[in-house]
């Protein structure tokens, strides 16, 4: 008779690991996705701004590892994120979402 081991999710602890790592990486997208969302609304809410002689230039927001952070908190609940995580996860979505056109983060200073 052969005996079956039960595993706790029927994963090791480094697979546990692995996919916790892969989930908290996945919440913190979201809340830099939503951090970036929310100061494009914010943007899109305020009139261009008047420079002499230029003519009117659209205004640029700005995304802050913070803001990422307190999303993160607010939504997910995540408390304890290094802000180096944080900082490479928000990188990452500013490049995919072309965050540049009109945008500005301090996520490149970590």
């Amino acid at each position: 008779m052969r005996r079956l081991v039960h595993r706790l999710g029927g994963r090791s602890p480094r697979e546990r690991a692995a996919r916790q790592a892969r989930h908290v990486r996945a919440q913190l997208g979201v809340a830099a996705d939503i951090a970036i969302t929310a100061r494009r609304r914010a943007l899109a809410d305020q009139p261009p701004a008047a420079e002499p002689g230029r003519g009117r230039r659209p205004a640029r927001g700005r995304v802050t590892v913070d803001d990422v952070l307190e999303y993160a908190r607010q939504h997910f609940g995540l408390a304890a994120v290094p802000r180096e995580k944080a900082a490479a996860v928000l990188r990452a979505r500013y490049e995919l979402r072309g965050g540049r056109r009109d945008l500005d983060t301090d996520a490149y200073t970590l």
